[in-house]
């Protein structure tokens, strides 16, 4: 008996390579309605359609106050002065709101910064969404500059009644410049030749 498999034709591979292609294809547009919910249940990014600007800009009926505790940190010793312009304001949920950090460079160099944020509790980060923040993009920092960089946000007014206070936390990090990457790729490969 002969166990030997039939060798692939070339329409068969043909047709295997672009049933491929076409999965791939169909993939890639899932990623993007994949990518809206991933953001959407993380709180990470949030675009605002013109519909729902209308409708957070006008006092929603079932508005009420929350606090919202704003806290900064530098990350490993980063040569920052960061800190929220606030340390806490009142917000009323599904209005537009807007608070800053204040950040300078204490480096006697440009840098760029990038922050981290959280949300505490863990709950409520599907309730903050951010419209415009410093930690959607790289900040560069020419030596000595100091700015405040808004954050634009609102409160959904589902947020559940037991949360009456939030924490919106930021890291704020130096990236690291192509020099110090090829210093700590240097280092790890003289690590590795000394094993």
């Amino acid at each position: 008996m002969n166990t030997q498999q039939p060798p692939v034709t070339t329409r068969n591979l043909a047709l295997r390579l672009g049933g491929a292609a076409v999965l791939m294809f169909g993939f890639g547009f899932a990623l993007v309605p994949l990518y809206d919910i991933f953001c959407e249940v993380t709180g990470i990014r949030f675009e605002l359609r013109a519909s729902d600007e209308a409708r957070i800009t006008e006092q929603p009926a079932l508005s009420r106050a929350v606090t919202l505790e704003l806290l900064a940190s530098t990350g490993n010793g980063a040569p920052w002065e960061f800190r929220p312009v606030a340390d806490s304001i009142e917000v009323q949920t599904g209005l537009m709101q807007e608070t800053a950090y204040f950040a300078k460079n204490l480096s006697g160099r440009d840098i760029i910064g990038t922050a981290t944020p959280d949300v505490a509790p863990r709950e409520a980060g599907r309730y903050l969404k951010k419209v415009e923040c410093f930690c959607f993009t790289e900040q560069p920092f020419a030596e000595g500059e100091a700015r405040n960089m808004p954050v634009r946000f609102y409160i959904e007014p589902d947020l559940p009644a037991h949360i009456d206070t939030i924490t919106l936390a930021y890291t704020f990090h130096e990236k690291p410049s192509a020099a110090d990457n090829a210093q700590v790729a240097a280092d790890d490969a003289t690590h590795a030749a000394q094993l």
